[in-house]
């Protein structure tokens, strides 16, 4: 069973379900933190990079997602992403799970990343930009609208 830890926009159930095409069962997402990292926003972005750094990063743990899931949830996180390993604290303790990881450097020192300013700034452009999208979910969250 893949275990996956989210820590950006993935956390909001619209854009999960949009992304997997399908909503997760009850009992599939609980509350997770990555102890000594920080969802931090990339420069230009709206989305976040988790990194090294004082504090634990609170985030969702998927649990149960199949190889089409992952295949999916890959093609969102394009290439700026890697899925590796990570150590989290969940409901019942410390676990391994698969987290995204930044394919680059990202500075420690940048801003943190927090999904309620994301929901209300940008959510809605990026569901819009997804739907009107021919190619279906996939990552376009690199060109942040206009503020």
């Amino acid at each position: 069973m893949t275990l996956l830890f989210v820590y950006g926009t993935l956390r909001d159930p619209a854009v999960r379900a949009f992304v997997l095409g399908r909503a997760l069962p009850a009992g599939a997402v609980s509350p997770a933190r990555a102890r000594g990292f920080r969802a931090v926003t990339l420069p230009g972005r709206s989305y976040p990079a988790l990194v090294a750094g004082p504090g634990d990063a609170e985030g969702d743990l998927l649990c149960g997602l199949s190889a089409a899931d992952l295949a999916r949830l890959d093609r969102f996180e394009g290439d700026e992403y890697v899925r590796r390993p990570l150590e989290v604290i969940g409901p019942d303790g410390a676990l391994i799970a698969e987290a995204y990881w930044p394919a680059f450097e990202v500075s420690p020192d940048a801003p943190p990343w927090r999904l309620e300013e994301w929901t209300s700034r940008h959510k809605a452009a990026f569901l819009a930009a997804e739907v009107a999208s021919p190619e279906g979910p996939k990552r376009n969250l690199s060109h942040p609208p206009s503020r």
